[in-house]
């Protein structure tokens, strides 16, 4: 009987001494407990400052820009400062993806899509989606005419609100004002349609995602680091919830997918899809192409590529709202250039350079609150002078250089101005690096900023946008999850008068 007792000791005992045990020189970090790691930590300094993106900012200014954690099982590393970002996204050892349950579990057991893959099979699809966006429509007149259009139909439905209360103005719901109409520009490119506002199907998947994104963090979720839970808790893990999602996700792309399917001609392509298909049912596809991995590139662009594009616009009127000045000046500004005959057009926006600052504000203030993709270590390696080993996730805390007052003096002031020179024209400080760098940088930037500058510019020159009478300012505070979106908020929309 003793015997087993000393047995047992022995083995719980060199059980907690190398799960707790760092290898060496990993970057620092809070104390590793058995099983769960630093989590608990982390986790304590999350509801202490209401946000993930803090808690690791906090823990920076504690260990330094560079922290080393485990969270259950996985070995994560958390970058805050601008060189050691910058390093990290420059250097090969770490452009792979992470892998394991929560990466696999959206595209149905493997790997696929565009934003979570690497290596080689990365690279062959992100040449070819990268290719055939831009014959689309992306960076070229197709994109801007999208983009003008979406912009037209958004002025359109807050005319058609204000109808009969001109006088009053109305009272609108802004933080999830412009979800359709940013999917729409996107989604006319990959899909050859534009959905309606008052899509009921659409709604619910936007809600539905809404909740999802408010769920999970960009470094994962309960059930992905620790695996057991999905069968002891999946409801408590999240597992339950992120299957669902993910499924209604799929099968609606999937009905879209089967429609172009059923009208496909090889000789006409309509839009990505058709460029896609035409691979599919070619001789010489690679093993890469399959239609699981069209739906996964589809999902990627649905679910990702048109949420931060959507807070980012969010944020933008949030404060908007809280700096009248800016909105102000800037309609001062569209009004020299563009008046108010006709709306603003995409190649207006070199004479515009306030509004193009308030697009790079409005970016920062929503970047500065959320993380990079995750990347992977393809081998040991090393970073700022540590030993990350092979398959570490690391990541980048954009708060630790968007938000900083070492380089923003004021961070938390939404001030334009500081994106423009004594001249008058546009400056770009090297540490704003809300789109990453290289390789890794995001394919969507374009028709993200001209979406955020043209809705803006559109709405500001038709509209005043006030704190509602009896309201208090609303909150910068966020609402936590794998991209921060801002609190529910409403504004007096009221149109402008015309001279």
């Amino acid at each position: 009987m003793w015997l087993v007792l000393l047995l047992f000791v022995i083995i719980l005992g060199l059980f907690v001494y190398y799960d707790t045990k760092k290898p060496k020189n990993f970057p620092p970090g809070p104390p590793w407990v058995p099983v769960l790691g630093s989590a608990l930590h982390v986790n304590r300094l999350r509801k202490q400052t209401g946000y993930l993106y803090r808690a690791t900012a906090e823990l920076a200014n504690c260990y330094g820009p560079v922290v080393g954690l485990r969270v259950g099982k996985d070995r994560q590393v958390v970058l805050c400062g601008y060189e050691a970002i910058k390093e990290m996204l420059s250097r090969e050892e770490f452009d792979g993806r992470p892998q394991g349950l929560f990466y696999e579990t959206r595209t149905w057991g493997k790997r696929r899509g565009v934003l979570l893959t690497d290596e080689e099979f990365w690279q062959e699809q992100r040449r070819f989606v990268l290719r055939h966006l831009k014959e689309f429509g992306f960076g070229r007149r197709t994109m801007a005419e999208l983009v003008e259009e979406e912009a037209r139909q958004l002025v359109q439905a807050f005319q058609k609100r204000l109808e009969g209360f001109q006088n009053a103005g109305v009272v609108m719901s802004m933080h999830n004002a412009f979800g359709v109409y940013v999917l729409n520009t996107l989604w006319s490119i990959l899909a050859g349609i534009r959905f309606s506002h008052s899509d009921l199907e659409l709604k619910k998947l936007q809600g539905l995602l809404t909740e999802l994104f408010a769920n999970i963090d960009m470094v994962g979720c309960l059930f992905s680091q620790f695996p057991v839970l999905r069968f002891l808790a999946p409801e408590f893990s999240g597992y339950k919830q992120f299957l669902y999602i993910h499924q209604r996700v799929w099968h609606y792309l999937k009905a879209e997918l089967d429609k172009h399917k059923a009208t496909f001609q090889p000789a006409e392509l309509r839009d990505f899809m058709d460029a896609y298909l035409k691979i599919l049912m070619s001789d010489q596809k690679k093993s890469s192409f399959s239609e699981s991995q069209l739906l996964a590139i589809c999902m990627d662009m649905f679910m990702a590529g048109s949420e931060t594009t959507t807070k980012s616009l969010g944020f933008c009127f949030l404060y908007l709202l809280l700096y009248p000045d800016v909105q102000r000046r800037a309609q001062a500004e569209i009004d020299a250039v563009v008046g108010r005959e006709r709306l603003p057009s995409l190649s207006d926006r070199p004479k515009m350079p306030y509004m193009e600052a308030i697009v790079l504000e409005s970016v920062r203030m929503f970047m500065g609150r959320t993380f990079s993709i995750p990347h992977r270590a393809l081998k040991d390696t090393e970073l700022q002078g540590y030993h990350i080993p092979k398959d570490t996730m690391v990541i980048c805390n954009f708060n630790g250089t968007l938000m900083n007052k070492d380089i923003w003096g004021d961070p938390d002031v939404f001030r334009p101005d500081r994106f423009i020179d004594s001249q008058g024209s546009i400056f770009i400080p090297d540490q704003y690096t809300p789109f990453g760098f290289g390789k890794h940088r995001c394919m969507g930037e374009t028709l993200a900023k001209s979406n955020v500058f043209l809705f803006t510019a559109s709405l500001l020159q038709n509209f005043n946008f006030s704190i509602p009478p009896s309201s208090l300012p609303p909150t910068t505070e966020a609402v936590d999850g794998v991209t921060p979106s801002p609190k529910p908020f409403h504004a007096l929309v009221t149109p402008r008068a015309v001279d």
